[in-house]
């Protein structure tokens, strides 16, 4: 079988983000999965099959692994171009998550050594393919998506309730998700003050800010595993999407559009170009009507939308994503003259 492996760039035992998520599907796929880890210091070095055709290493050479060929890279962070050569891969992939922008904007330095290098190129946007297209002739979408059967079961609500949720009676406004610069915070500001009546959660660390406020009606409770997900999400009447619009959000897919979809909760988000794709979703412009929106999805909601949502959820998720990945590498194999084992 082939090998696909993933430079050590991201943790997979923390984060539970699109690469990790990927790896585990194309394992399921057939493809033996390698996905390095970054070795933190004093931690021991290994290597680890953690299901059929998944591995993951820490500190040491996937290359060691005893592997067939051919040998695909698959990279996700654009700095790592620097190490293509040391993995000797037969075909290079670029999956480009985020816009080489503001918060990202560390990786504009690499972005057009690696679209040299690529055979393949991934976009999660819209503006990412069309921004890559103009300078590669091998991009193709292939969206952000979701673990259904993970967080699906929230639509039921008979998961046991995270200790830590207010129980104070009062709806939920719900967030997932890093707090961090790319968040609208003077809208925050704005529906906090506005809803004393509403509670507002925030499930997720502070990434790159210190909090900018915090209200009576507000409950701020850090990063929690990611298997715990579900059980918050369960307890939200609403979830929330409050990004800034700004060049690097303006090429963001959301993974927890999808996540929050598969619950079958209301969504109210503001304009994120990837967002106004999906008329399932309340999109609002401007703080105030963001804020009536909250309003309408807690009043208004119907059994209709709330199946509409979740087959819109179940249509992306990361299976199909993987799928369509691997259809793209197996004909550009094929075109560098290798014959996949099924033909």
């Amino acid at each position: 079988m082939p090998a696909i492996i993933h430079p050590p760039s991201l943790r997979f035992n923390w984060m539970c983000q699109r690469p990790q998520q990927m790896f585990r599907e194309f394992a399921r796929l057939g493809y033996q999965a390698i996905y390095c880890n970054p070795r933190r210091p004093n931690e021991p070095r290994g290597a680890f099959r953690l299901a059929k055709n998944l591995y993951i290493c820490t500190g040491v050479d996937p290359l060691t692994i005893p592997h067939e060929e051919p040998r695909i890279l698959w990279v996700s962070a654009p700095a790592m171009v620097r190490h293509i050569q040391r993995y000797r891969p037969h075909l290079v992939v670029y999956d480009a998550l985020d816009e080489p922008a503001e918060e990202f904007s560390s990786w504009a330095p690499y972005v057009e050594e690696l679209r040299a290098r690529a055979d393949v190129i991934f976009a999660t946007s819209r503006k990412l393919y069309e921004t890559n297209r103009q300078h590669h002739p091998n991009v193709y979408l292939c969206p952000n998506g979701v673990d259904y059967t993970h967080f699906h079961p929230a639509l039921y609500g008979n998961l046991p309730r995270p200790p830590d949720l207010p129980a104070d009676g009062r709806p939920v406004a719900g967030y997932c998700g890093a707090l961090a610069t790319w968040l609208d915070w003077e809208l925050l500001d704005y529906i906090t003050d506005t809803n004393p009546r509403l509670h507002f959660v925030f499930v997720g660390p502070l990434y790159n800010i210190s909090l900018p406020f915090q209200r009576p009606n507000m409950s701020v409770l850090g990063y929690r595993d990611y298997r715990w997900l579900p059980n918050y999400l369960q307890c939200f009447d609403v979830c929330l999407i409050p990004f800034k619009i700004t060049p690097m959000t303006e090429g963001c897919n959301p993974i927890k559009m999808y996540e929050y979809l598969s619950t079958g909760k209301p969504v109210v988000s503001t304009p994120l170009p990837e967002v106004l794709f999906h008329p399932e979703i309340y999109v609002g412009r401007t703080p105030e009507e963001f804020n009536q929106l909250i309003h309408r999805a807690l009043n208004g909601d119907s059994p209709g939308a709330r199946e509409r949502r979740i087959a819109l959820a179940r249509e992306n998720s990361w299976a199909h994503r993987a799928q369509l990945a691997i259809g793209v590498i197996e004909e550009t194999l094929k075109k560098k003259g290798w014959v996949s084992q099924n033909d």
